[in-house]
């Protein structure tokens, strides 16, 4: 009965461990996030980028994301907002398994003058943003 009951609790207690470092690696799954007028789908390339602050009017951009600690098939959506307001919305999930890149995209005829803000969100909660204006 003794053994039942130590084995029952280490199961109960590694499950919890395991939980708390699921559910805590959500909020370190981007390593780098770049937004720019070009996909970046190699990590190289798009360790070197640096997203711009300044975008043109009418100009197509590229969100590209490397992720970590994410599973393949683990789903994110991408919120575009034009002052305030939600332009787009876009779920997609990893191809690869623990590690790679995601990349969304907003088309020319959407990007206007103002102030543009790009988040990344993994079950409704918003794990990384970016702002930048268009003139």
């Amino acid at each position: 009965m003794r053994k039942k009951t130590i084995k029952m609790i280490a199961l109960v207690l590694g499950s919890m461990l395991l939980i708390i470092g699921l559910t805590g690696c959500e909020d370190d799954t981007v390593m780098n996030l770049v937004i720019d007028d070009k996909p970046y789908q190699d990590q190289a390339v798009l360790d070197q980028a640096e997203s711009q602050s300044e975008f043109s009017v009418q100009t197509p951009l590229y969100a590209s994301i490397y992720f970590i600690e994410s599973p393949k098939g683990m789903k994110y959506t991408a919120k575009w907002f034009l002052n305030d307001q939600e332009i787009k919305s876009d779920e997609k999930e990893m191809l690869t398994d623990k590690a790679g890149i995601i990349v969304y995209s907003l088309e020319a005829d959407k990007v206007m003058a103002g102030n543009f803000k790009f988040q990344i969100l993994f079950r409704d909660k918003v794990i990384t943003e970016q702002i930048f204006t268009v003139k």
